[in-house]
This record gives C-alpha cells, structure tokens and sequence, in this order.
C-alpha cells in the first residue's frame, strides 16, 4: 500500500466519522498517551500501525512512514533504513521461534540479523532481507498477512506470489518456498487479503473474492466460502481456539466448527467502517479496531457488543489499527495520533468531566463535584446523582446521559453541598444558598415548604421545592431513637448549615439553633453516637455535643416548646486536644467517632474526648486534610478522600492499607467537600473531585503482580588520563503498568555491599574504582520494584574487571624495587668518595667565606627589618581610618534596617487595625438605623416588632465590642513589638506569636504589592503552649524571614507561567529538646553557590537599593547569640527555600543575654 493511498484512506474516515454515532458509556478512560508531542520519549511521527512484545518484554512501535520503535519504559529507541529496513511504512511485527524479529512493510519482508536475545548491551538490533543464499521478497506486504505457525514456519501473503514461507534450517540458513493461492483450475495466483496460524497446524488464507484456503502439511486440503463475495480483510484465531473474520465492509464473522461443516456465523452490526485488527483479551472480550468509528468491545461468548470507545473516551482518534495486550494485561491501542495505553486495572475506575472533547454533550455541567448520591431502589430515571460547584444538580441515568437542575429551573442555588434520600423517596439538595427537595409520583412536598415548581428528568415529571433555610453545608442520614423508653429507631435527615441544623423525620421539618445553645458558626456535619448524643462540628469552634440522648420526641417537643429542653455544650477542640477547631466530617463506627479535619483523621473513643487513633500523613495518608469518608458496605473498611487521593483504613487497627490517586486512574486527587465520598450497596466508590467523578470498583484494581524484567541498557568505560577510570550504567525494567513509580536499588560489589535507597534514576557512574597490583573484578546488581513494590524476581548482574594503572602493576613494583635498590648502592658509594675530597680541599676557604657571609647578612636582616616595620606603621595608620569609617557605616546601616522593620510592623499592623475599625463603623451604621426603627415601632406599639429590633442591637453591640477588643488587642501588641532595646524574656504562646507576625509580613507586604495573592498555611504542634523567649527579637525573625518568602515566591510568579500558585507553609514542632519553627515555601530556592554567605552581614541578592543585607544576618544574631539557639537552611517539602529556627527548651535568661 503506496503512502498516497493511506492518505487517501485516512482523509475519507475521517469524513466518515462526522456521519457516525458517538461512543456509549460517557466516561473518560485513564488513558496514557505515547504521541510526537510527548515532552519525554515522543514518538519520532503519529501514525502507529502496531503494538508488539517480544519475549524479552521490549515493546515495540511500528511506525507509518518512520521505521519502528522499541521501548523499554525509559527511553525509545527509533530504527529506520539505517538498522536495515528496507522501508518506512511498516505494517506487522512477529517474533519467530529462533527469538529473531519479522516485519512486514511496504517494501517487503525483514528479520534480524541475529535472536534478538543475542545481542549485546547498547548494541541496536540489525535487520536484513537476506540469509545467506535466501533473499527475501521485496514485495508489497500488507496488514494481517504476516504469521508463525506452530512449527516456526515464517507465512507471508502477497498479491501475486502466492504464499511464501521461510524456515531456519540452521542458526545461519534459511529456506524457502512458494505456495500457490491458485485453485478452481485458475494458473494465477489470487491476491492474499489476510492469513492466520492456527493451533491444530493449519494455516487459513483469505483471497482476494471473499474464498477462504485451508492449508494442511502446505497442501490446500478445503475450501470455504462466508457466502458473500466480500473480502475477508482479517483471520484471527483466539486463545481458545475459535476463528474470526472480518470482511471489508465491516462485518464480522466467527466460525463454529462443532460439526463436520464449519457454520460461518455472522454478529450483528451496524458500523460499516473498516476493520484493521481483531484480538482477544486475557478475559475472553473481542476488541475490534476500526478507522473511523473508535474501538469496540464484544462479548465473544453472546457476540454483543458491549461498547464502544472514541474521542469522547479519551481515545487520540477514531482511526484505529490494532489493539495490544502485554504480559502485565495492559491494553496498547495502535492509532493515527500515537498510541495510548490502558492500565490492567482500568476496568476498576469509570471517570467522569465536564470537558467536550469531540464536541458531545459532557456528563457533567461544571467540573467540581460537592456531594455524589448513588441512587437505588427508587422510582426515578436517575442512577446516581451529583451535586456540583455552580452547576447545578446532575441526574445521570444508567446510559451515563444527564440532565441538570439548576437557579433557572427553581434550585436555590447552583453550588450543591449536599444530597440525600428521605424514607418517602423525595431527594433533598442542600445549596450553598438553602434547602430544596425533588417530589416524584410517590411523594410530595412537605407543609413547610415555600414554593414549588414542576420539572421533568428523562421524561419524568416531578416537583422541585423550596424550603426556609440558610446556606447548607452537608447532608446526613442517621438513625434516631424514636423516644427514651424505646429502643426502636427511625431514619432521618441531617442538614448542618450556616448558624442552624435542620432535620427532616418522618414528613416532618426540625430546627436547631442558637436558641439550643449552639454557637453561632458555620456547621459541616452531625452524627450520633450509641447513647443517642448528637455531636455537631462546626468551621472553627471544634465539635458541641447535646448535653442529652435526643429522640425524635424529644425534638417534637423542643420545637413546640418556648423553652427549648435541647440543649448543647462544648465538648471537644483545639484547647481539648483536637489538632484543629475545624470539623469536616464525623462518623460513628463500632463505638468510635471518627472525625476529620484539615490536619488529620482523630478516631475517638466511645462518647469520650479520648483519642483512639490520629491517622495522617506520617501514617500513609496521602494528605492530612480528612475531608469526606465514608464505610464499604463489602469490606466494611474507611474510605477517605483527601486532597492527594483516596485511602482505605482498616478501622480496627487505623492503619492505611491502601491509597489510590489520579495516577492509578482518579479523575483527579483533590477531594472537593464533604459529601464527596459515598458507596453503594455493591461497594462501588462514588469519588467527587475538582475535576469529576470517579466510579472506582476497588476489587477490580488488581495489583500488578508480574515481576520487572531488567535490562542493562548501557554500559561505559573510558580511562582519563591512563589514571582516572569512569564506569556507567544505565538499566530499564521492562515493566509497563507504571512506568513512573517503578523503582531501583543498585550496588556495586568490591566497592560497597550495601544496596542504595530506593530510586527512581535509570543511570550512575562510578569513577576512580582501584586496582593495586593485579586486575580487580567488580560486580554491578540491580533490584527492580514495579509500582506495587513487586520485585524483579532476581538482581541483574554483570561483572567487569578493572585493570590497576601501569604504575600500580606487579611488574611494575619489582621494577621500582630493583631501580631503588641498585640506585641506593650506586649513589651512596659515589658520594662517600666525593663528600670525602670535596671537604678536605673547602675546609678553609669555607671558614673565610661564613665570616664575610655572616656580616653581609646581619647587615641586610637589619635593614629588611626597618624597611617592613616602617611599611607595617604606614598600613596600620590606613586601616585604623578605614576601620573607624566601616564602623560609622555600619551603625547607619543596622539603624536603617531597624526603621524598615518598624516601618513594615507599622504597614502591617495599620492594614490589620483597618477591618475591626470597618466592622465597628458598619454596625454603628446599622445600629443607628435600627435605632430610628424602634421609636417607630414604640410608636406603633408593635411588640413584636421592638423585640426583633432590640435583638438585632444586642447582636449589633456585641459585634461593636469584639471588634473594638480585637482592635485594643492590635495596638497593644503593636507598643509591646514596637519597644526598643534589649527586650525581656517573657513566656510567650508561641503558635500565637507566629500567626501574628506572619499576618503582620503578609498585610505589610500587600499594601505595596497590587493582587498580591500568596497562600500562607500553617502547620503548628498544638502540644507547643509557652516558650521563654523575647517576644519582639523573635517576632522579628519571624517577619524577616516570611516576608523574604513572600518577595521569592511573588518574583517567582511573575517569571513563571500563570498556573503558578505561591505558597508558604510555617510549621511548628518538638524535636530533641528544642522547640523548631520551619518557614518553607514554593519559590526557586537558594543556589549552593551563596547558601554559605547567605548569614552574612550586607550580604543581598536584592537589586540596589531594595535591600541592606543585614535582615538575616541580624535574624542569625538573635537566635544565636541572644536565645542560644540556631537558624539555618533545611530542604523545603514545597520545593523552594526552606529557614528552620531551633529554640531550645530550657535556657537560663542570664546566660541568654550574656
């Protein structure tokens, strides 16, 4: 096939795949893409015919119009008419008996110089068109028409030579012979259209006319017709042995030969497209390649067709060539764009997006996903449900089409927190702006509620209501006791929002609130114990319990009653222990409450305050923010959703067990809110993230259980010098379910018996390896660990000798010896006779010459003696000037840089002084306004006017006098930053003394930056209380250095590109008796060559002007020298520059300020 016929080809597909229908399922596919664009390893041209391994496990490419590939999981290797193609437009790859690798092209027919299992490290493989005396046809050979029978025999179709075959009679001599494809009394070859080996030895041909040969022993012993006159474009046997054909036109066919005459059964189908590849996966499923309408999934036992995937799938094209399973049950799919790849495990995940890729509808109105609900065993069109981040709500059916619930059709609002089922099957959204609930046919709105609309979902009337609520945060569903004296519970819904708690129990509408002793805060979510307390997590005022076991007869009561009999208490926070004041979610289990928050999961004991477990980061969860989770129906173990993916917990011990991430085939690691981690009854994971949602089938993500293959890809050696020697290696593991997280652990034995840490790097160097005397031999060993820490089932090994220098040799030692030895007796017996003459004959005239020499000396010492002390007086009058003139400059210079960190104290603390001043006006504002409406209502005697408006201004006053607090609060903590001198030693709450100044360096530093926008988090020991410090020096340090940060990072911004988020993380902690401050950022770090001067005074690498350079070296003099303790460089978790102070622990205050 010419290349202009493939152009040809691809042009008219690609027309045809406007006309066809799109690709079922909606879902993304956890593709990996191997394409030309590819910053690492791209592929040398886009068209990639085939996907092969060979028993090696080197994956191969084949190329259209640049050769073939082979990859190794590191690098790819490209082979063109240089290694021995006889041309660039491949189609098949085989790999013989022999091990010795056929390709078929345009041009013919190659193979390998040698089995590929021959050649040596580094060196590419040659291929050839002739073996000794047999050349090979140089021929057109197309697609399908290449294959190895049990035998090793090499077939080959052409379009008028027949079939050709080849066999290694020997490692060197190769035969061949010619099979006609004439048949029916006709003397001309008929052109192959495909062929197939099958595993009882025969061989099938397809002609050109729709006929099918079956060759025995090389002998047609029947012909076959499908019935039609359409070519038969592709044969493939399956692994359990049944034929399938494809015709040009699209068809598929299988054969049943259960019975003395095979039965060409016929699939049903309504794609016309062409078929390129047929193959069969280790799960018994029929993937079929098509140009122009995707790649589809047939059940080869029910001849369904199961689905079909494209573009919209995340597929590079719809022109596909052939599929591909390895040895580790990857999926590899040849395509015009490249080649992608499914993981073994993709079966596990289905994902979800707002993104049109090939511009169909996307299942999702807006990417960020609150709160998914699976949705069984009700009457509506909905399979599951997804409340997102201003779109609406999102009914998705068992088709994976959608439809949405928005404002415009009645919703309160399109940012949906929560979801839930009520026992009279109505769906209720909680919005970040109320409370809605969906009646169908079997249910209808309740009393309460203040509007109601008609909608359809599918073609399925219902009633979309409103209810009188504030912004939502959660939805719940929980058991309570139906009364004290009964044991009997009733299911009910949860609905923690701004201010208030609503409940919905059996049709009827509950309210909890200030006036039930709650604080006045943002709650997140609720849960009950066994005892019947309900606990209550708010957005930073820790958890409140009821001061009571609450029943739905008691909340009838209270909500009747003018004396609510519910009430609530605080019961656990930042003062009691818990790590944040926080609350993300709670979740009663076995008697545990588990709660999560954005530093960590707390497992608490019983109704108690007492931690059981407290699950973070250093416990393998992939990040410390718990911020929804939920139990397996199955397993019955924690499913916990943080912002690096998800994690399983097995809830008896609280160790990790497993975690799952956007690499393993999540839509995305970032969990979004509270609802977004449900299950349902058949323990399918429903995953809300920033980007979509994850349906993750934790059973069927296997582990990659196959053992790396390792190669040693390269090996080097060169001498420098005839006296250096360096030694390099470079090794892959043939291991292709991950090739990012497989990792190595090298050593080199007779230099170092010790393996090296886990790694991910593919290459070292070892240099100067000694040898003394005679050769040495060293041996290289590899361990390779694929990304589920499978080992290689053994180490890669490969032995060198290392040869010592031509000096260091035996030969060379006993030559040294003998030269030293006969030079030794040689010199000494020389210069005893001239020693002997020579001091006879001097004797005297050297007693002369010592007299005259001594004189002359003494004379020049005393004159060199003058001459220097003279000079020495001269430069101490000079640096005596300099160093009184340094001195005056650098007072100037500390004065100066004492103004500049009042001055951004003073910026700092104005800009935070200015919103309680604005709060304090605003309720002024109001109060005064309200003031005018109470003596119209006295007037008016409206009693229940006047208590609302005296409400208001209790609240209002309150208001004025927190903020008028806070504001006292800032100057007083000004004057006491602010004194001068030396300072005293004060017990100080440290974690608070860093919060302050940190705001202190952001607010400062953002009324000089315009859209100054730098997230600043912090991490600190809750176990920290006070620490016996200077408070101002300290605060000092502290300020100096964020705002360094922030200047790094915010440059770093604008140099970079616009996804670039500055950020900066100031932890606290206790370690080995100090007390350590760590200020880490994201910025470009600090170069080595200036880390070691970077303490010193006047030192800067800020623009002229900009800087003194004594910020850090006065930071550096007053840890050290005035608190005894240290500052220095660390490595920074976020990639930029990282300043650790370490205080310690007990210090005596004189000795400090000595």
């Amino acid at each position: 096939m010419c290349d202009s016929f493939m152009k040809r080809t691809i042009l008219s597909l690609v027309a045809l795949i406007a006309l066809l229908p799109g690709a079922s399922e909606g879902q993304v596919l956890p593709f990996t893409h191997y394409t030309p664009e590819n910053e690492v390893n791209p592929l040398p041209s886009a068209e990639v015919t085939s996907v092969y391994q060979d028993k090696l496990g080197y994956m191969w490419f084949s190329i259209y119009s640049s050769g073939i590939v082979r990859y190794d999981g590191v690098k790819m290797e490209v082979y063109g008419l240089d290694d021995g193609l006889s041309d660039l437009y491949i189609w098949d790859l085989k790999e013989d008996s022999t091990g010795r690798l056929w390709i078929s092209s345009n041009a013919g027919i190659v193979v390998s110089e040698e089995p590929l299992d021959k050649y040596g490290i580094g060196e590419k493989v040659r291929f050839v068109n002739r073996f000794g005396d047999t050349e090979l046809i140089n021929v057109a050979v197309n697609h399908n028409n290449l294959d190895i029978d049990n035998d090793g025999i090499i077939w080959v179709g052409t379009e008028n030579l027949g079939v050709v075959r080849y066999r290694f009679s020997s490692d060197s001599e190769l035969e061949s012979d010619t099979l006609s494809t004439t048949y029916d009394g006709s003397t001309v070859n008929v052109a192959v259209r495909s062929l197939v080996a099958r595993k009882d030895n025969s061989v099938w041909v397809a002609l050109l006319g729709g006929d099918l040969l079956k060759y025995e022993n090389g002998i047609v012993s029947a012909t076959y017709t499908t019935g039609s006159q359409i070519d038969v474009n592709i044969l493939y046997e399956s692994p359990y042995g049944t034929l399938w054909g494809v015709e040009q036109a699209g068809s598929i066919w299988k054969l049943d030969e259960t019975n003395s005459e095979p039965n060409f059964i016929f699939l049903n189908s309504s794609a016309t497209s062409n078929i390129q590849h047929i193959t069969m996966g280790s799960d018994g499923i029929l993937w079929v390649s098509r140009e122009g309408t995707g790649l589809q999934k047939i059940d080869s036992d029910t001849n369904d067709l199961l689905t079909t995937y494209s573009r919209e799938n995340g597929l590079l094209t719809e022109v596909i060539y052939s599929v591909f399973e390895d040895r580790e049950n990857n999926i590899w799919i040849a395509q015009s764009g490249g080649v992608s790849k499914l993981r073994y495990n993709y079966k596990a995940f289905r994902n979800l997006t707002s993104t049109s890729i090939a511009g169909e509808k996307p299942v999702l109105p807006s990417p960020s996903v609150n709160s998914v609900l699976p949705s069984y065993h009700h009457n509506n069109p909905c399979t599951f449900w997804g409340g997102t981040a201003q779109g609406g709500v999102t009914c998705i059916n068992s088709d994976f089409e959608s439809e949405s619930i928005q404002q415009d059709d009645g919703l309160t609002g399109n940012w949906v927190n929560g979801l839930a089922y009520d026992l009279s099957g109505r769906l209720w959204i909680g919005t970040s702006r109320g409370l809605n609930s969906i009646s169908f046919s079997d249910s209808e709105p309740l009393s309460e509620a203040s509007y109601s609309t008609d909608i359809t979902l599918f073609d399925t009337s219902a009633k979309l209501s409103t209810y009188p609520a504030s912004s939502v945060l959660a939805a719940e569903k929980l058991l309570i006791l139906e009364n004290s004296e009964s044991q009997r519970t009733l299911e009910s819904l949860w609905f923690p929002a701004y201010q208030e708690v609503y409940a919905v129990i059996n049709d009827k509408f509950f309210t909890l609130a200030e006036k039930n002793n709650l604080p006045a805060a943002i709650f997140h979510a609720v849960a009950f114990d066994d005892e019947g307390y309900l606990w209550v997590g708010t957005r930073d005022r820790g958890i409140h319990r009821s001061t009571k076991p609450i029943t739905y007869e008691g909340l009838s009561l209270n909500e009747s009653s003018e004396q609510p009999d519910i009430l609530f208490e605080p019961w656990w926070s930042v003062d009691l222990g818990a790590p944040s004041n926080q609350i993300e979610k709670m979740l009663w289990l076995d008697g545990m409450m588990w709660v999560g928050t954005p530093s960590g999961l707390s497992v608490l004991e019983g109704g108690t305050i007492s931690t059981g477990y407290f699950i973070s980061t250093s416990d393998g969860l992939p990040a410390n923010n718990a911020t929804s989770f939920a139990v397996s129906p199955v397993t019955g173990m924690v499913w916990v959703g943080t912002n690096n993916g998800l994690a399983e917990i097995d809830p008896e011990t609280g160790s990790v067990l497993k975690t799952v991430s956007k690499v393993d085939g999540l839509v995305d690691n970032e969990v979004w809110f509270y609802g977004s981690v449900q299950f349902d009854p058949d323990g399918i994971l429903y995953y809300g993230t920033a980007k979509g949602i994850t349906l993750y089938n934790p059973p069927l993500d296997k582990i990659n259980s196959t053992p790396p293959t390792l190669k040693l890809t390269q090996f080097a050696t060169q001498e420098i010098d005839g006296e250096r020697n360096e030694f390099t290696f470079e090794y892959a593991a043939l291991s292709f379910g991950n090739e990012r997280q497989v990792r190595y652990q090298t050593r080199l034995v007779g230099f170092s018996s010790e393996w090296t840490p886990l790694k991910t790097d593919t290459r070292i160097n070892y240099t100067n390896l000694s040898a003394i005397f005679l050769p040495k031999t060293y041996r290289f060993e590899v361990i390779a660990y694929n990304e589920h820490e499978v080992p290689s089932t053994e180490a890669l090994t490969f032995e060198f000798p290392v040869s010592p220098p031509l000096y260091l040799t035996w030969w060379a030692f006993l030559i040294y010896f003998i030269l030293f030895s006969a030079g030794v007796f040689v010199v000494d017996r020389f210069q005893r006779a001239r020693l002997l003459k020579k001091e006879r004959d001097a004797s005297h005239l050297r007693e002369a010459q010592l007299k005259a020499e001594t004189a002359e000396a003494q004379s020049k010492v005393l004159q060199a003696e003058n001459e220097l002390k003279a000079a020495e007086l001269e430069k101490a009058k000079e640096l005596e000037i300099a160093y009184h003139e340094l001195k005056a400059t650098q007072k100037r210079l500390i004065q100066a840089e004492k103004m500049a960190s009042l001055g951004r104290l003073s910026t700092g603390i104005a800009h935070e002084i200015k919103n309680p001043l604005n709060f304090i006006n605003n309720f002024s504002e109001v109060s005064k306004e309200l003031v005018d409406e109470l003596k119209i209502a006295i007037d008016n005697s409206d009693q229940e006017e006047i208590a609302y408006i005296l409400k208001n201004l209790s609240f209002n006053t309150q208001k004025i006098d927190e903020h008028g607090k806070r504001a006292d609060a800032i100057v007083r903590s000004m004057m006491q930053h602010s004194r001068g001198g030396q300072g005293d030693f004060e017990s100080v709450q440290l974690n608070q003394l860093i919060k302050e100044f940190a705001d202190l360096a952001y607010q400062g530093k953002k009324s000089l930056i315009n859209n100054l926008d730098i997230l600043i988090h912090t991490e600190l020991d809750s176990t920290i209380t006070e620490v016996n410090i200077i408070p101002q020096k300290v605060g000092q340090v502290l300020q100096n250095i964020v705002e360094n940060a922030i200047d790094s990072t915010w440059e770093h911004k604008k140099n970079s590109d616009s996804d670039f988020r500055p950020e900066i993380k100031i932890s606290s902690f206790q370690k080995n008796g100090h007390t350590v401050i760590k200020v880490s950022d994201n910025g470009p770090g600090i170069p080595e060559h200036i880390k070691e001067k970077i303490f010193e005074p006047f030192f800067t690498t800020k623009p002229t002007g900009e800087g003194t350079g004594l910020g850090l070296s006065l930071s550096y003099d007053f840890i050290t020298q005035i608190h005894n303790g240290k500052l220095e460089l660390g490595d920074s978790e976020l990639g930029g520059a990282a300043f650790i102070i370490r205080l310690p622990n007990s210090t005596s205050n004189t000795g400090l300020l000595n």
